[in-house]
């Protein structure tokens, strides 16, 4: 079936177009999954605000490490060769170790840690922004600004991490819970328009 003439144009004169265009097209279930555990996450932070900062480093362990295996879903999910699958390997497997170490060790280098977090946080960040520009370049009728969103979230939060390690307690969690907060909601809202993005390249085909 030949393709119409502006969906060729997208695709760089390609005849037909594929199904899958990018990692995230085909993963719009894993992208809501990482957002409702980000919201679930920032809701247990945010509500006790007497946590202290090993239960946190506690928390966020646990929060990473299952954010990462949800990072490889993504990757997994997607076709081999589709753009953005080797971003969501590096972020899943990075996600993965850092979130272990700060579960398993969250008093003996905290410090250490919150180091980790934070150069997770930065990869992170750079991976969605450079997912929402390459789905804008992809097409699909949707715009992917809540990726590009979340990724800059990410990136503020682990600059901070950077810039202020020796934070107190109070500020580090609440930051956290708004960074955790904001980034589940745009991968909520990334989903949905991923969800209508890849329907209509499906029925272009």
């Amino acid at each position: 079936m030949i393709a119409p003439p502006d969906v060729i144009a997208i695709f760089n004169g390609m005849q037909t177009v594929p199904p899958v265009t990018t990692a995230l097209h085909r993963a719009s279930v894993f992208v809501a999954l990482r957002g409702v555990l980000a919201v679930a996450v920032a809701a247990v932070i945010l509500t006790r605000p007497a946590m202290g900062r090993d239960l946190l480093m506690t928390t966020l362990g646990a929060y990473l490490f299952i954010d990462g295996l949800l990072a490889l879903g993504i990757s997994l999910r997607a076709e081999r060769g589709a753009a953005g699958r080797g971003r969501y390997i590096l972020e899943g497997v990075v996600s993965l170790v850092v979130g272990a170490l700060a579960f398993a060790h969250p008093t003996a280098v905290a410090g250490a840690v919150l180091t980790l977090i934070a150069a997770r946080s930065v990869i992170a960040g750079l991976v969605e922004i450079f997912s929402a520009i390459s789905l804008r370049r992809k097409g699909g009728g949707e715009k992917h600004w809540p990726i590009g969103l979340g990724g800059l979230v990410s990136l503020g939060f682990g600059a901070f991490l950077f810039a202020r390690p020796a934070s107190g307690a109070l500020i580090v969690l609440l930051l956290a819970g708004f960074y955790i907060l904001v980034f589940g909601l745009t991968m909520i809202a990334a989903a949905f328009r991923l969800h209508r993005a890849q329907a209509r390249l499906r029925a272009a085909t």
